[in-house]
């Protein structure tokens, strides 16, 4: 049945309507046709408590196929009982018998709506002949086809209805997923948005990127807690947000591209809440993610590959040009301060020359040795790991050194080290709103 559909009121109002008019027709019409009988007492009787016995069910039974059955037999035997003792084929309860054909057909459908009708005819039929009337007259064949026509009608229309709520259904399913991917798209558009404005502002880096995610996420996803990841050599944490609820099990998303895993998002849920129905936004709103970190991935990659091979060929050449040429000069000095009688002063100036010449070759040394070693994290690169570990909700951080040439190796470690300390400490204990790592670094010389 169509349960909770306004047309299955519609249709009840229609059946209790029709229920009492039939009820009314069939006792006034007896009544008057002939005095109050037991017969026509007894038909009167056994209508009104069919009737009765109708609007007492709870519509949960009536609505049943077994109890529709059972009520629909029952209303075909009342009604024939009713035929039978008031006169047959001029019996005023002849239209009660549309009740139950109508009653089956807009309530339980086609077949047990013509099975009714059928049955309707039939027990018709065996009444008149018990009675001794004639059966086979046109007055029988076009009550027939009225009960027919009755049942074939009303199960056309629940048909008819039923699938109107089907299709219904699925438009209201489209328009929630519709709905859903507009929040979807939203959230990725508002997403990129952010991106933009931090590419325009030449801040564009994974920190940024994940900040910009948790913010935005918070706008339409309700969650405690996030932490946004990059996935390069290890799981680095490069933002967070929130405070992580105890005892909740988090929610991990993955940030990728195609096949290549770039990071993840982890999200803890409000308590009590879940995020399985956010899912598809929250992969949604990630794919603008995943596309900055690529990039900024493949940034850094050109970069240091850039670099490596500049740092290569400097090397190669204070090696193999400049190196012999400092050594030379010196040998040439040597020659003269030792070969030849010079007087104190030109001397002393040519000693100090050598000397010059020995520490240029030694720093030649050192430098070709720095630009051989391995790949070192540069001040910039190490300020926002930093800020990644002090977490998203302290205060806001801008980063704006001049990194020329990352510190040399020797001292790279613990240069790193003090900015980080310095960060940490204004990030706890200065209650600041905006900490600002400004300064120039070139190789061995700068100020941050």
């Amino acid at each position: 049945m169509l349960s909770g559909d306004p047309w299955e009121l519609r249709f009840d109002w229609i059946l209790t309507a029709m229920q009492w008019t039939a009820l009314t027709l069939g006792i006034v019409l007896s009544s008057i046709a002939s005095d109050p009988t037991p017969a026509v007492l007894t038909a009167a009787a056994f209508t009104g408590g069919y009737v009765v016995l109708m609007q007492a069910l709870p519509r949960r039974f009536r609505d049943a196929e077994a109890g529709g059955e059972i009520m629909s037999l029952l209303g075909v035997l009342v009604s024939l009982v009713a035929i039978a003792l008031t006169g047959g084929s001029d019996s005023p309860y002849i239209l009660f018998l549309v009740v139950p054909v109508f009653y089956s057909a807009a309530f339980h459908g086609f077949r047990i709506g013509i099975a009714i009708a059928l049955l309707s005819a039939a027990g018709m039929a065996i009444v008149m002949w018990s009675l001794g009337q004639e059966v086979f007259q046109p007055g029988f064949f076009q009550l027939a086809a009225f009960y027919l026509l009755i049942a074939v009608t009303f199960a056309q229309a629940r048909r008819i209805l039923i699938e109107e709520r089907l299709r219904s259904e699925e438009l209201d399913e489209a328009r929630r997923f519709q709905t859903k991917r507009v929040e979807r798209l939203a959230a990725a558009h508002s997403l990129l948005l952010s991106l933009s404005d931090l590419a325009d502002a030449a801040e564009l880096n994974p920190v940024t990127a994940g900040e910009a995610a948790l913010r935005d996420l918070a706008l339409v996803v309700p969650f405690a807690a996030g932490e946004v990841s990059i996935h390069q050599n290890g799981d680095i944490v490069v933002a967070r947000r929130g405070d992580r609820p105890p005892g909740i099990e988090p929610s991990l998303f993955s940030i990728g591209l195609g096949d290549r895993n770039l990071g993840a998002i982890t999200l803890w849920p409000q308590p009590g809440d879940t995020l399985i129905e956010h899912e598809p936004l929250i992969m949604e709103a990630l794919r603008p993610v995943a596309l900055a970190f690529d990039n900024i991935v493949l940034i850094r990659d050109i970069a240091r590959r850039a670099v490596r091979e500049e740092r290569a060929r400097v090397a190669r050449e204070l090696h193999d040009d400049i190196g012999p040429s400092l050594a030379s000069l010196g040998l040439g000095l040597d020659v003269v301060l030792h070969q030849h009688a010079l007087e104190d002063p030109t001397r002393a100036q040519l000693e100090a020359m050598r000397r010059a010449v020995t520490r240029l070759v030694e720093e030649v040394r050192g430098t070709v040795s720095d630009l051989r070693s391995d790949d070192s994290m540069s001040l910039v690169e190490r300020a926002y790991a930093a800020a990644a570990d002090a977490g998203a909700e302290g205060p806001a951080l801008l980063i704006d050194i001049d990194e020329r040439r990352p510190p040399r190796a020797t001292i790279a470690e613990e240069l790193g080290a003090i900015v980080t300390e310095a960060m940490r400490n204004a990030f706890e204990h200065s209650g600041a709103s905006l900490v600002r790592v400004q300064g120039t670094v070139d190789h061995d010389r700068g100020t941050v």
